[in-house]
């Protein structure tokens, strides 16, 4: 290993180059040599040994894949269009999260020289690691950018050329990246600009997918694009006051250097306010020209939420309103709930903490959102964890943060846990029942001093966090078996509300008149009596997360606005109409019919894990969790 030189970054970056890579050819660009630098006095890496590449085994892939479950579901339509363009071009496809992990990868032809240089699923390219590399620089430099062949830190890895953008949120926060691979690139590395370009092009459209499903129910400004350059439009969020939400990255790099775009007057961008906008373009009926300072003008578009364009016009013209659903909505008319939601009203803003229980589906998230809204804290940051969703090892990482340099493999810039982002919102811990031991002590440390010190941190940092917490699971009977901290328990459920399951709601076929509605937006459905009958009756063990997915699809298979058994899946027509709704359950006190009902559900799906998940409304990994329970294991696929 070579020796630490002093900690300021040399000036000469090509005596640097020269003295430890003089057989690498002409000075590299200043962001490689900067990257080799950091590999060499940052992360201690040696050139010269082999690449050693870290994969995660496969039930870490699976709960990995299923904490970005979000991000894969928008991504992989991007990752697919371009692998379809580069796979026969002899280009592995893969996008990774932030941390240089692979979500997703396309191979092309035969898989194993691909696979054997660790282009797969699982694969981790965090610069800390392998040095200098497509994913773990893109990443670590904030912007497209190529790494061929020798460019690479690590001479095992020199059989790569990659080309790699990184992807943002609309709050400019990374995501991960997009990154194109070929192996053993014969051309020069001027042959791959054409990929960078397809790569950086279809991460933009990636981007913008995710920006237009987060911040569908919002008023959104799309700034210039047409059809032949959607991946530089500009689209920014706006609420009903006329702040900025988000925006997309190409509206971060054309915003004015210091300018505070997030929270910011749409008119501090535009020169016109949102009313301005509104009347300019007909309620977004129609686009608009803008003169700009030398002539030039700049094409807008207003693209109002559905739901506002159905609401009556005010004195000012269309009014932009919340689609967030409101405590009151959620709890409909079933007199449970709303004795919950008038409880919760008068504890809000009085530092409380929160336990949400119930059944997985019930809405515990939703529920979690809209304590978030109706709060003084609406205004600030609302953060979700699943503690069951991603792998016990990467938990502490996230909920507590580290700072820069703290382990091998730490990103470079460090990384904000949940908690500290949470700073002046709402943090929500979903299903808290599986957090490990040795965390619930150091959360309630933090939760006791309202303060936070992230790994490798001197100092500590100031909490101001409203805390919610859910759980399908039985708390106190963990507390009594020892599997759950009580100390920890009397802190959290300062106000515990329990969602009762659908099939114990008292308004289940009001709420499903109004899921039909939310889910049918502007078209006119109804349901048949009949249907009606069958949903109603149905004991819907996925709970309303089932009843938003078998409804979603309804809506697409209605015919003449008429939703009949026949656009219900096999499972809801099968109960009779006069049942009531005594199906088997998933409460803890029913263990075994729980049980029958999955092992009936896998043997109806050929064993597929994934498919049975989706038809009973759960997510994989709490079907996997219910499997172990029940000794099912066997049936995983």
């Amino acid at each position: 290993m070579i020796a630490r030189p002093p900690s300021e970054l040399p000036s000469d970056l090509s005596a640097f180059v020269a003295t430890h890579f003089a057989g690498r050819g002409p000075n590299p660009d200043r962001l490689i040599a900067e990257s080799w630098y950091r590999s060499v006095y940052e992360h201690g890496l040696d050139p010269a040994k082999p690449a050693s590449h870290v994969q995660l085994e496969h039930h870490e892939i699976r709960l990995h894949q299923e904490e970005h479950h979000d991000f894969l579901a928008i991504a992989s339509q991007g990752v697919e269009g371009l692998a379809r363009r580069l796979n026969p071009a002899g280009f592995a496809v893969l996008l990774s999260d932030r941390r240089g992990i692979t979500l997703d990868a396309r191979l092309p032809g035969e898989h194993s020289p691909y696979a054997d240089s660790g282009l797969v699923i699982g694969s981790c390219w965090d610069e800390s690691l392998v040095g200098t590399n497509g994913i773990g620089t893109g990443l670590a430099a904030g912007q497209p950018l190529i790494i061929h062949r020798d460019e690479h830190f690590l001479s095992s890895n020199a059989v790569l050329s990659c080309s790699v953008a990184p992807l943002f949120d609309p709050q400019g926060a990374l995501l991960g990246c997009l990154n194109a691979s070929c192996l053993n690139s014969g051309g020069p590395k001027q042959a791959q600009y054409l990929t960078l370009q397809l790569v950086n092009l279809y991460a933009r459209l990636i981007e913008n997918a995710s920006f237009r499903q987060r911040y569908a129910g919002c008023a959104v400004l799309i700034l210039g694009g047409d059809a032949s350059d959607l991946g530089n439009e500009r689209l920014l969020a706006i609420d009903g006051a006329g702040c900025i939400l988000g925006a997309n990255r190409a509206s971060f790099l054309a915003a004015d250097k210091g300018m505070p775009l997030l929270g910011a007057p749409v008119q501090d961008v535009l020169s016109m306010s949102l009313d301005e906008l509104i009347t300019l373009t007909q309620g977004g009926q129609r686009s608009a020209s803008l003169p700009l300072a030398g002539g030039a003008a700049l094409e807008v578009t207003l693209r109002m939420p559905a739901i506002a364009a159905r609401r009556a016009r005010n004195g000012r013209g269309l009014r932009v309103v919340p689609t967030e659903p409101t405590l009151e909505h959620l709890a409909g008319e079933d007199p449970d709930l709303q004795g919950s939601v008038r409880k919760l009203r008068r504890v809000l803003d009085r530092d409380i903490s929160l336990l949400l229980t119930g059944e997985t589906g019930t809405g515990k998230e939703a529920f979690a959102r809209a304590i978030h809204q109706a709060s003084s804290r609406s205004n600030g940051p609302f953060v979700a964890l699943n503690c069951a969703a991603i792998p016990e090892s990467l938990i502490e990482s996230e909920l507590f943060g580290y700072r820069a340099g703290t382990f091998t493999g730490a990103s470079r810039q460090g990384m904000k846990g949940k908690l500290e982002q949470a700073n002046g919102g709402t943090l929500f811990l979903d299903e808290i029942g599986d957090m490990p031991a040795h965390l619930q002590t150091r959360l309630l440390r933090v939760l006791a001093e309202r303060e936070l010190v992230p790994l490798g941190a001197s100092t500590p940092v100031a909490l101001d966090v409203q805390l919610v917490c859910a759980t399908h699971r039985d708390l106190p009977a963990m507390v009594a078996a020892g599997e759950f901290r009580e100390d920890l328990y009397y802190r959290l459920n300062g106000l515990t509300v329990r969602l009762p399951a659908l099939r114990d709601r008292a308004d289940r076929r009001g709420l499903i008149r109004r899921v039909l509605a939310r889910e049918a937006g502007d078209e006119h459905v109804e349901l048949t009596p009949d249907a009606m009958e069958r949903l109603a009756s149905y004991g819907w063990p996925g709970n309303v997360r089932q009843l938003i997915n078998v409804l979603r699809c309804a809506v697409a298979l209605a015919d003449d606005g008429k939703i009949g058994p026949d656009c219900l899946p096999p499972e809801v027509v099968s109960v009779p109409a006069e049942r009531s709704s005594s199906a088997p359950s998933l409460s803890t006190t029913r263990d075994a019919a729980e049980a029958a009902h999955l092992q009936t559900t896998l043997e109806q799906h050929g064993g597929n894990v994934a498919s049975a998940a989706r038809s009973l409304g759960i997510n994989r990994a709490t079907l996997y969790r219910k499997l172990h329970r029940y000794g099912l294991a066997a049936l995983r696929k």
